[in-house]
C-alpha cells in the first residue's frame, strides 16, 4: 500500500474520509496516532511470524522496521509482540490490534480502490518474471488471489529460466521469481516457499524396480536428461552432486522446459532431475517413477529478487505476502499429514 518514499497517511484524516467520526477540525482527535505504515509492518509480522522476513518485503533494515514496532507500541500504550529467537508472535492484546489494524488497511486500500475509480484510471500493470516451476505450479494460485484481493491489478508474466530472470530483474526492475540460491549485489532476495528435486525414470527403466536407493555415483552415471545451464533446476543438481565430488555427469540431452524432459523420459532409457512441484501427478498416476536417492540432498529454496534501487511497489509487496503465507501454510498441512501418520 505504501512505498519507501511514501509519508504515511494519518488515522485521523483516514477516519473523516470514511464518515467513521466526526471531527472538529478546532481540536487535535488524538495527540498521536499509528501511520498506516507501522501498522503494515505490524501485521506483516504477525502473519510471517518473523521481524527480519517482514523487514525484507518492505524493503527496509530490520533495526527500522524494529523501531516502527516499538514507536507503534509506545503510541498504543500496548506490548504487541512476543520477541523470542525463533520469532515474533503477537501477545493477546497485539492479536486484537491486529484484527483492528487490518480493517484499518483495508479501508485505505478501499479508498485508494474508490479514487482509482472516480479518476477513471486504467487497470495497475503488474509485471513479473518467474523460472518454469514457479510459473507453472505456484504463481497462478498467487495470481488469482491477488486478483480476487484487488480487482485493480492486471498481471503480466514472463517465463525465463532463473539466469534470465536476474538478468531481466536487473534491466527492468520489474519482480521476479526463481528456483536458484545466485544472487547479486543490486538485488534484494526473500524466500517465499521450499521445494526439492526428484530423480524420476519411466515405469520400465531399470531403476524403477530397485528395492533400494540408489548411490549418488549411479545417477552420475545416468544417463540423464537435465534442463539447460542456467536453470535453476540444473545449478541446485551440480552444486548438490560436486558437493559430493561428483562433477562428471552422464548427460544425454539437455533441454529448454520441463514439459519437453517429462515427454522425452517416457520413450527413453535415461533418468531425469525435475521438481517435485513438476512431476508429483505423473509420479501419483505411476506414468513416472520418483526414486530415492540414498545422502543427496536436493532442497532448495524458491526465491523472490527485486532491485535494490528501485524498490518494491505496494501491489508486488502484497503478491509476496500471498506468496509466503501460501508457502506456510502448505508446510503446516504437510507437517499435520506426517504427524498424523
Amino acid at each position: 500500500m505504501l512505498t519507501n518514499n511514501t509519508t504515511a497517511i494519518s488515522l485521523r484524516y483516514l477516519a473523516a474520509s470514511f464518515g467513521v467520526i466526526g471531527i472538529d477540525y478546532g481540536v487535535a482527535l488524538y495527540p498521536l496516532v499509528p501511520s498506516l505504515e507501522g501498522l503494515e509492518i505490524f501485521v506483516a509480522v504477525v502473519e510471517l511470524g518473523s521481524l527480519s522476513k517482514a523487514a525484507s518485503l518492505y524493503g527496509i533494515s530490520q533495526p527500522s522496521a524494529s523501531e516502527r514496532i516499538i514507536t507503534l507500541e509506545r503510541i498504543l500504550k500496548v506490548t504487541l509482540l512476543d520477541r523470542t529467537s525463533h520469532g515474533s508472535t503477537a501477545t493477546k492484546s497485539g492479536l486484537i490490534i491486529y484484527n483492528q489494524a487490518k480493517k484499518v488497511l483495508a479501508a485505505a486500500e478501499s479508498l485508494m480502490l474508490s479514487a482509482v475509480e472516480i479518476s477513471g484510471s486504467m487497470a495497475q500493470r503488474l509485471r513479473v518474471l518467474a523460472s518454469y516451476s514457479i510459473a507453472e505450479y505456484l504463481l497462478p494460485q498467487w495470481l488469482d488471489k491477488l486478483r480476487l484481493a484487488d480487482h485493480g491489478i492486471l498481471p503480466e508474466l514472463t517465463v525465463a529460466n532463473s539466469a534470465k530472470v536476474i538478468e531481466s530483474v536487473l534491466s527492468s526492475g520489474d519482480l521476479g521469481f526463481m528456483e536458484s540460491s545466485s544472487t547479486h549485489a543490486d538485488l534484494e532476495r526473500i524466500s517465499v516457499g521450499q521445494d526439492e528435486l526428484w530423480v524420476v525414470v519411466a515405469p520400465n527403466h531399470g531403476w524403477a524396480r530397485l528395492n533400494r536407493p540408489l548411490l549418488p555415483s549411479e545417477v552420475a552415471r545416468g544417463p540423464l536428461i537435465l534442463r539447460e545451464r542456467g536453470s535453476g533446476t540444473r545449478e541446485v543438481f551440480e552444486e548438490a552432486m560436486a558437493h559430493l565430488g561428483l562433477n562428471e555427469l552422464s548427460i544425454k540431452a539437455e533441454m529448454g522446459s520441463t514439459a519437453m524432459i517429462k515427454s522425452a523420459l517416457l520413450y527413453s532409457a535415461s533418468a531425469g532431475v525435475l521438481s517435485r512441484l513438476a512431476v508429483a501427478q505423473e509420479v501419483e498416476r505411476s506414468e513416472l517413477v520418483h526414486v530415492k536417492v540414498e545422502g543427496l540432498d536436493l532442497s532448495r529454496s524458491l526465491y523472490a529478487v527485486w532491485s535494490k534501487k528501485r524498490g518494491i511497489s505496494a501491489a508486488e509487496r502484497e503478491l509476496l505476502r500471498i506468496a509466503i503465507m501460501s508457502s506456510n501454510s502448505e508446510a503446516v498441512r504437510g507437517e499435520a499429514a506426517t504427524n498424523g501418520r
